[in-house]
């Protein structure tokens, strides 16, 4: 069987490594697969062998053109989209291309559903404002689901895969080679900060003045309560981090330019702890995955005005000065589970009763308190420490047991008339 994959991200790779994941999984299956990428994935398909197509947005609609050939001289068997969401938006967005165009080549169309669509409204509490989404998916007869984020269970036409197989653990000695490199002693922890392509450089369409409120202010929020950990706590940045980050004491903040996807392997590795400001992240779900402790950051408390800011000290039972202050400052302030975009309310449904939750501690960001003493018992408390790793244990256990990325596969393409 021949899948041809369209992963077009334009900001990020997570979706990408997505689908080159699923792509090597099925490899044994005899399923060869060929991508269509837009230029941020090209490490990662360099590094996973897969063949692949580039097309640039300055081709506009001439980009139907390379996929015409390329579905002529490939001839796929099935098309999967990595993932349903990005490709609804990018052809038509980038491109200048109405998106179904694909199902003009009459084959079987398998989309790799991230959100779980069929449980939500279709719409993103996107800064403050709805974004309707597409609800083609819905004519699929088959949809894909990676575990994490997605709950690990079959249900209706959905079939859960394993999002990663494998583990990002370094070696005792290749961890401590890279703290060497940057100057840690034994005694150190190193904290891994994700910040994506999209979260640094928002576009015209995150214009709004709760959107930059966001992003300017957040970064300055968590650099006060990082800089409050112990001494022996270090940070690493890869990218082009946000310019708050340079309140982090520097003698212990470590910035690294963009990386190759083997030495981002490498780096998360070697961390002690994984700090998110997006659930949904690829990093943190690979950090679980591998047994690398990891902690969420969630504002789930709109705040429109100033009079809304008691309301929140009275169901936080209280805030900081600090945060009090911070919070008059930085209003109108969305609910966040995915920053700077939002996402709460669309991600509600996948994080109900699904047990990746359990995985790792998700802490109100602004609860001061509870956000530093949770990133430091994390680090340092040796029976948080075990409390935590036995919850992922728990967890890959059941990923083990219910879920079979080849058995899912297999009949989620004989849903969709394949036989492999």
């Amino acid at each position: 069987m021949r899948l041809l994959f369209f992963a077009l991200s334009t900001a990020g790779y997570g979706e990408t490594v997505i689908g080159t994941s699923l792509a090597q999984q099925l490899r044994p299956l005899g399923v060869q697969s060929h991508f269509v990428i837009s230029a941020i994935s090209e490490p990662v398909l360099r590094r996973s062998g897969l063949p692949h197509t580039r097309i640039d947005q300055e081709m506009g609609p001439l980009a139907r053109l390379i996929v015409d050939d390329l579905v002529q001289t490939y001839r796929p068997d099935a098309i999967v989209l990595a993932d349903y969401f990005t490709f609804t938006g990018v052809f038509q967005n980038r491109y200048r291309l109405q998106p179904w165009f694909i199902e003009e080549y009459g084959l079987p169309v398998l989309p790799i559903d991230i959100w779980e669509w069929e449980k939500t409204s279709f719409a993103i509490d996107m800064f403050d404002e709805d974004r309707h989404v597409d609800k083609r998916i819905l004519e699929m007869p088959a949809h894909l689901r990676p575990v994490p984020l997605a709950h690990p269970e079959i249900e209706g036409r959905a079939y859960p895969f394993r999002l990663w197989e494998g583990t990002e653990r370094v070696s005792r000695r290749t961890r401590q080679h890279l703290f060497t490199t940057f100057g840690l002693g034994p005694r150190d922890r190193l904290v891994m900060l994700p910040v994506a392509n999209w979260q640094q450089l928002p576009e015209d369409r995150y214009d709004s003045s709760i959107g930059t409120h966001a992003l300017r202010g957040v970064p300055r929020l968590l650099a006060h309560y990082l800089a409050q950990l112990p001494e022996t706590t270090h940070f690493l940045l890869i990218g082009q981090a946000p310019p708050e980050f340079g309140e982090l004491p520097a003698e212990r903040t470590h910035v690294l330019p963009p990386c190759s996807p083997a030495r981002f392997s490498t780096l998360l590795g070697s961390c002690d702890l994984v700090l998110s400001l997006n659930i949904g992240a690829t990093t943190l779900a690979r950090a679980i995955t591998s047994d690398i402790p990891g902690i969420a950051l969630t504002n789930s408390f709109a705040v429109p005005g100033t009079d809304a800011v008691e309301q929140v000290a009275e169901r936080l039972g209280g805030l900081t000065d600090f945060v009090r202050e911070w919070l008059t400052g930085m209003v109108p302030l969305h609910r966040l589970r995915m920053w700077p975009l939002g996402f709460h309310d669309f991600l509600e449904p996948i994080l109900t009763a699904n047990p990746y939750t359990d995985a790792f501690p998700d802490i109100e960001l602004l609860d001061e308190p509870a956000v530093v003493q949770g990133i430091e018992r994390a680090l340092y408390d040796a029976e948080t420490r075990d409390r935590y790793a036995a919850a992922r244990a728990a967890y890959l256990t059941l990923l083990d047991t219910q879920v079979d990325t080849r058995a899912a596969f297999t009949e989620a393409a004989s849903r969709a008339g394949l036989t492999l």
